[in-house]
Parts: structure tokens; sequence; C-alpha cells
């Protein structure tokens, strides 16, 4: 993780706050060893420590959680009390209401819930002044962290079915694939993450200790998830990673390849909210992605290099992952 680098729109988003304050962000940048050149690249990348250091100079200034998006402050401390409160609660589902009734209590402009669905659970969150964020950063952010810190509280990575946002498709995409590794969808009507109700039941597995370490490292240990992933969702990604982009292996093979019976993996699969499609469907978006901003390929080839039998197959299932065609999103991105 040493080479672990973050685009520099977030580092941006970040010092947007201390701008509207009318502090002067370059200098502030400069005696923290960031170069304030660098957050106006649209394509540079801004290193792990750095990028730390520009995370933990914008709460100490505004003294601010929310990082001046939001009609009053939440002053820093607001997430030490929240965890120190949680990490005693049974389980996962636990966890997430006292958050939630936490939060309630903190703010009136940001607000989660919680949705069940059949096999799912839907976290929302509603930022109620969004002129303030207008980026949508902060509710990015949040849904991040609170993504981690309840997988963090279980001692499992939570396998993501799917997110939604009520903002369009922006222009550091490929960022997400990080960030929210899952299909993700855009102009919908909540701020959403979905995955299974099986995490509902786990057990917290830290301790108040821990939380306080925790929380002294943030946020690095939200940024950088240090325990080893070991999902079956992440194992099958890795694996098809390695293969030919074009001839994917079928599910038959995978299974073989895991030591199990197409009907096992399927099942341990929908235990963590995903299936094998899922899978391979986010594996040729975030390839697509790549090509298409990386990479001085045409659509046609792209397609080709994809598997698809043809150029048309290719850009409707792009604009399924993304609701853009190819051509737009390249066009947006440049």
């Amino acid at each position: 993780m040493k080479h672990l680098t973050f685009s520099s729109h977030y580092a941006r988003a970040v010092v947007w706050g201390m701008a509207q304050r009318g502090l002067d962000c370059d200098s502030l940048l400069r005696e923290r060893g960031i170069d304030p050149q660098l957050l106006h690249q649209p394509k540079a990348r801004i290193p792990t420590d750095q990028f730390i250091r520009l995370f933990r100079l914008c709460w100490k200034v505004l003294d601010d959680e929310f990082m001046g998006r939001s009609s009053h402050p939440c002053r820093v401390g607001h997430f030490h009390l929240m965890g120190a409160l949680v990490v005693h609660a049974p389980n996962m589902s636990e966890v997430l209401r006292q958050s939630i009734r936490a939060y309630g209590l903190f703010s009136d402009d940001l607000r989660f819930s919680l949705r069940y669905h059949d096999d799912e659970v839907e976290l929302s969150l509603e930022h109620r002044h969004p002129e303030l964020d207008p980026d949508s950063f902060l509710v990015e952010w949040l849904l991040m962290v609170w993504h981690r810190l309840i997988g963090w509280m279980i001692g499992r990575k939570i396998v993501l079915s799917q997110a939604t946002f009520q903002h369009s498709l922006p222009s550091h995409f490929d960022e997400y694939r990080f960030v929210f590794p899952c299909e993700c969808h855009f102009d919908r009507e909540r701020n959403s993450l979905l995955f299974s109700k099986n995490y509902m039941s786990m057990p917290v597995t830290r301790s108040a200790a821990e939380i306080n370490e925790f929380v002294l490292n943030s946020p690095r240990d939200l940024l950088i998830w240090t325990d080893e992933d070991n999902s079956l969702s992440t194992q099958i990604r890795q694996l098809l990673e390695a293969q030919d982009e074009a001839r994917l292996p079928t599910l038959a093979w995978v299974a073989e390849h895991m030591h199990m019976t197409s009907y096992t993996l399927c099942r341990k699969l929908k235990s963590e909210g995903n299936s094998y499609q899922k899978i391979k469907d986010n594996l040729r978006r975030d390839q697509a992605i790549v090509m298409l901003t990386k990479q001085n390929l045409s659509v046609a080839d792209i397609s080709t290099r994809l598997g698809f039998a043809e150029p048309g197959a290719f850009s409707r299932a792009f604009k399924n992952w993304t609701g853009l065609s190819p051509l737009s999103y390249r066009k947006q991105d440049h």
C-alpha cells in the first residue's frame, strides 16, 4: 500500500471548505509540505501521506468533521464519541441503529436511514442542504466511512451489491472502483449502499481500546484497508483480473479452481450480496473505463478486447453500467 495515491479531485474537495471560509489555503498547504499547484492539475495523484495531512489540516483549522459542508460545524470528536458508543453494541444491526441515532443528534443536515429489502439492507444518506456539498464529496465520504467502519467493527469487509447516488456520473468515476467497489448508479432517488442482510447479525469484535487507536490513526485506517480482504468476491475478482480480458472463464471453471461446486460458489457469493455475473460486469466496467480514459483505443477496439460480439453490444452494456455511452464518457473525461 506504500504506493497508493489519490485523485487530485478529492484533494480539491477537502480544501474547498477552507477556501469558502476565506483562508489562505496555499500557505496552509505549503506549511504541511503539500504543493498547492498539484491540487490544480485535474489528473494529478496525491501520495497517501500528503492526503492524510490534508485531511487533518482541514479538520484542525475548521474544527469541523463535515469539512465546511453543512450549515453548522460538527466539531472534531463527534466521530470518536459515536465509535466509543457503538463498540459496545452486540452486533452490526445495533451498531447501525445507534450510529444513526447519534448522527441525528450531531446534525440536522445529514440523515442516515435503513431500509430492508428481500435479502438486502439499504443504508441511505440524505444531505438536506446539498448546495453546501456541490460536488457531493461529503456524501461520498460519509458513505465510505460508514461502510468501512461497520465492516471494521465486525472484522469483515462488507461486500456491496450496489451503490446509488443522486448526483450525475462524475468525471472521477474511475476512482469509484476503489471507493465503492460495486455496481454504481447515478441520478437516482437516494444516496445508498446495499449489502446482504446476513451481515446484520454478525457480532462486534472490537474493543474500546481498538476504537481509540482507530480514531487516533484517522483517516489512515478509513482510507487504507489494512486488514486482508479474504472475501470470496475479492478472491474471484483477483482471479479474473489475471485472465485474458476477452476470455473470462465460465462459472464452472472458477468453481473448480476454487475447489467447490458451482452451486456452492453461487450460494456463498449470494451470502456476500454478490454474484458471478456482477463480478464479471464490474470488472469489465472498470477495464472499459481505464481503456477509454487512459489508452488511445477506439470503441471498436475496446469492444473486441473485452470480448463483446460487436461494438453496439459493448455500448449498450457500458451505458447500463455508467448511464453514459462510451463516447459521451470519454468526452466528459477530457
